[in-house]
């Protein structure tokens, strides 16, 4: 089995932030040219860059105990009362049951929730509050429930960044163009991008390890694309604890 370029050869254990990486990279590359930039502008990029990674995932897994499980809802796992579970995990390493009952959750070997925001969108104090929050309610969501424990939570930020480059855009099919052109060329330029990205690593730091890398989007509809991303985690338990509970948050080592 080849795994993807740029990835360990050693076969993975179980969701870190290091292999998040290498599946973000190999999911660039497995987009053609300009299909990226497509995707971003007609869509919530965060879906289809989520289902690849878990496509990459799915290739480096392979030969192991392991699966990826894409928006995972626990195989009909019941709660306590007997309902099923109402939780749905973008992705999810999945251990195999072997014999274990239908009736058990399988083991899980890390998580991961993405969420996409705009570069023009991650620059003031106040908009970065808000991409903590709805990083923060996702760890939250990912917490026990039905005694089933997860582990090794991560979070994948997205913070697309388009740029006009022609002279004519595809305004009847880019999504949102109205909101992306009255931001002004200050935001798209590249200090934004910069800005974005060290803007959201420095807020979600108190959370746990934070890392950053970008794709290449390429270009389509006469605008050109970048895709910079920030991976947060794990996220250690007793910061899930205080979260939680609205305690202080424990001191982070950094890796």
């Amino acid at each position: 089995m080849r795994h993807p370029a740029g990835s360990t050869a050693e076969p993975p254990a179980s969701l870190t932030a290091q292999l998040l990486d290498d599946c973000l990279q190999g999911a660039g590359r497995s987009l053609g040219p300009g299909e990226l930039a497509y995707l971003a502008l007609t869509s919530q990029i965060e879906n289809p860059i989520r289902d690849r990674v878990a496509y990459q995932l799915h290739l480096r897994l392979h030969g192991t105990r392991l699966d990826a499980g894409r928006e995972w809802t626990g195989v009909d796992t019941e709660g306590e009362d007997g309902a099923p579970m109402g939780r749905r995990l973008d992705l999810a390493v999945v251990e195999r049951w072997g014999r274990r009952s239908r009736r058990c959750a399988p083991p899980l070997h890390g998580v991961a929730e993405f969420k996409a925001v705009r570069t023009s969108h991650a620059q003031t104090p106040g908009e970065l509050n808000r991409v903590y929050r709805l990083v923060t309610d996702d760890i939250i969501k990912c917490i026990s429930a039905g005694g089933l424990t997860l582990s090794a939570i991560h979070a994948v930020i997205l913070l697309p960044h388009a740029q006009v480059v022609r002279q004519t855009v595809a305004e009847h099919v880019i999504k949102d163009l109205s909101k992306l052109m009255r931001t002004g060329s200050r935001f798209q330029a590249d200090a934004t991008r910069e800005n974005a990205v060290a803007g959201v690593a420095a807020r979600l730091a108190p959370l746990g390890p934070v890392r950053t890398g970008m794709i290449d989007g390429g270009e389509a509809l006469g605008m050109r694309v970048t895709l910079p991303y920030v991976i947060l985690g794990p996220v250690a338990s007793d910061t899930i604890d205080a979260l939680v509970n609205k305690w202080e948050l424990p001191a982070v080592t950094p890796l």
